[in-house]
């Protein structure tokens, strides 16, 4: 596992919620989310801000329920989330199913990027044969060794992908 050194001392926000931490994690998101370009800093974590929040969330592989706690201020802090897992075939869990779900394109966005995708299969969150086949085809595309190992460059391409697809619509 990748792992975080930094301390943050923030409350958690969510939505509805108002005041200097607001605009702190609004001037993170400004930097980290430069595509949302409604969002400003006005200390009020209304909907602009929870949709900054749910797509930096998505494009960090965090869970994406727009509530920002411990990780997600780490994640902020640092760029990305703090304490991505390796994850190799037999592995489950949730973080898989967000693989799956990045690497399996919408018909939307598959129309969008002209490409189909690389999974194709159901989201199970099982890393299994289909799930080790698209991360290889995925490292092969972006030059990467290819041992359908997701390690930390992987998931940094992974993040960027997952970047992509945001900024066209979850």
């Amino acid at each position: 596992m990748l792992q975080s050194s930094v301390q943050i001392k923030q409350p958690t926000l969510k939505f509805g919620a108002t005041g200097d931490s607001v605009k702190q994690l609004q001037k993170f998101l400004i930097k980290r989310v430069p595509d949302v370009q409604s969002l400003v800093i006005d200390g009020v974590f209304g909907e602009i801000t929870l949709l900054a929040v749910e797509i930096f969330q998505y494009r960090t592989f965090l869970k994406q329920d727009g509530i920002v706690g411990v990780v997600t201020w780490e994640a902020l802090y640092i760029g990305q989330r703090p304490d991505l897992p390796l994850l190799y075939r037999g592995s489950h869990c949730d973080d898989v199913a967000k693989v799956q779900r990045v690497l399996k394109f919408s018909p939307f966005i598959r129309e969008s990027l002209g490409f189909d995708g690389y999974y194709f299969d159901k989201i199970d969150g099982v890393f299994g044969y289909q799930t080790q086949e698209a991360v290889k085809s995925f490292q092969n595309d972006k030059e990467l060794v290819i041992d359908g190992v997701i390690g930390s460059q992987t998931w940094d391409y992974l993040m960027e992908l997952a970047a992509l697809i945001s900024h066209f619509g979850l």
